[in-house]
């Protein structure tokens, strides 16, 4: 999807050099429709704004006066991104590098590439736009990525400096403002929130022991030259993995890794094997293939100790034992602190119900809020059952996202948005403009 809309962006830039070219036979295509300071802005620039207002999803009215009017709302947009990047380029402060606008470009081309069935197919649609060649693109590319850059960077900096702040929308103006866009909300799906308590199967001491030797015997190999993919795929326990030799791709911080293995992914140095790292899936052995400040490309190996059938049943009784308390009337936070898994969420809202696993979906088909529900038996893999007992606190049908549901979402954004329309006018206030469409 990405690479489509991408390609019709590139396609409206070929509209655009098009329209600009008959000027040279005397078609005034390209004539000025606004002037900011004194820079002006040509009509290609707004084409290309409705081209990236129809490819974001918008539509264009069929009604001569609503288009208009929606074509003077684009084009006081680019009278406002003028205005801060004139402003960016005037604070000393805003720093943008070629170094970072360079990577954005390059990762854009990568994106568009993937839209065309070859590189010849992008050259001719290149040729086509009026570009000599893909590095002529390149270059476009920079300076509309530098421009975005700028207009992101003074925000930040005039937000960071307490020169732009937040001004709260009233009530009104939130109701005023979702009931002028609630469809585009769309629909909520049905949803439930439930507290839970989650007991986990734990493999023994020996079961501990012995998988620890195994991975630390594995990483000693490694050590020696042996290689990483095929060793991955002849011993890691991880299913989702073991095939790719092992690879996780690129992750950051806070992104479902647990957090004994991402601590230590942070810490290691690209192309070093780490020592075996213990989790709740058993010891890993982890190797950082690149590094960013942010973020790692890694790959692993897990060795899972083994859960036997007893562990399984040990597991299943106690959360016989966690369901028994809560319907005697034991508080949660009691139950939660002698058999909650530690690193488990014990609250989740507004679920998606159809995004449960089916065993959940099953077992609340027909139960009330209010209601304590299970054990329900999940697998995790490498025989790691899990037994969850939840209490449902709530369940909403389908329907409209409503008022409710994204006040306090309308409440900080429209609070954001008019701080910045404050600073704006004060800009369009200090600055010449001429709007000519």
């Amino acid at each position: 999807m990405m690479a489509r809309c991408l390609r019709l962006l590139l396609i409206g830039s070929m509209l655009a050099a098009k329209l600009a070219a008959q000027e040279v036979v005397g078609v005034p295509a390209d004539r000025i429709v606004a002037i900011v300071g004194d820079t002006p802005i040509a009509l290609t620039r707004l084409q290309q704004q409705e081209l990236t207002f129809v490819t974001q999803g918008g539509v264009l009215p069929t009604d001569p006066a609503e288009l208009a009017a929606l074509r003077r709302d684009l084009l006081l947009g680019l009278v406002d991104q003028e205005l801060l990047v004139q402003a960016a380029e005037r604070d000393t402060t805003v720093q943008v590098t070629d170094e970072e606008v360079q990577e954005a470009v390059e990762q854009t081309v990568r994106n568009i590439r993937e839209g065309y069935p070859s590189m010849l197919d992008l050259e001719r649609d290149l040729r086509t736009a009026g570009f000599r060649d893909l590095d002529d693109y390149r270059l476009y590319l920079a300076e509309q990525q530098r421009r975005q850059f700028l207009q992101e960077a003074i925000l930040q900096e005039l937000q960071t400096r307490g020169e732009i702040e937040e001004l709260p929308p009233t009530d009104e103006e939130l109701r005023e403002f979702y009931e002028a866009r609630k469809e585009q909300f769309g629909r909520r799906p049905a949803t439930v929130s439930f507290r839970q308590i989650a007991v986990f199967s734990h493999p023994d001491s020996g079961a501990i022991v012995e998988a620890l030797t195994e991975a630390d015997s594995i990483r000693r190999e490694l050590e020696e030259g042996a290689d990483f993919t095929e060793m991955a795929r002849l011993h890691s326990d991880d299913p989702t993995t073991r095939d790719a030799g092992g690879g996780l791709g690129w992750f950051r911080r806070g992104q479902g890794m647990e957090r004994e293995f991402e601590d230590a992914a942070f810490r290691l140095q690209p192309g070093v094997v780490s020592y075996p790292v213990y989790t709740s899936f058993g010891f890993h052995l982890i190797e950082v293939l690149r590094a960013e400040p942010a973020s790692v490309q890694a790959r692993h190996i897990l060795i899972a100790p083994t859960i036997t059938a007893e562990n399984q049943l040990q597991a299943r009784a106690r959360a016989d034992s966690a369901m028994r308390l809560l319907e005697a009337g034991t508080p949660y936070d009691s139950v939660v602190t002698l058999y909650h898994e530690p690193d488990e969420e014990r609250y989740l809202a507004d679920v998606p119900r159809d995004r449960l696993p089916q065993e959940y979906q099953d077992a609340i088909a027909t139960a009330q809020v209010g209601d304590f529900v299970g054990p329900l038996e999940t697998d995790r893999g490498n025989g790691r059952l899990v037994y969850t007992v939840i209490e449902l606190q709530d369940m909403r049908p389908e329907g409209l996202v409503s008022f409710d549901d994204v006040r306090d979402q309308l409440r900080s954004n429209l609070a954001q948005q008019n701080g910045i329309e404050r600073f704006l006018q004060k800009l369009r206030d200090a600055t010449y403009i001429e709007i000519r469409l």
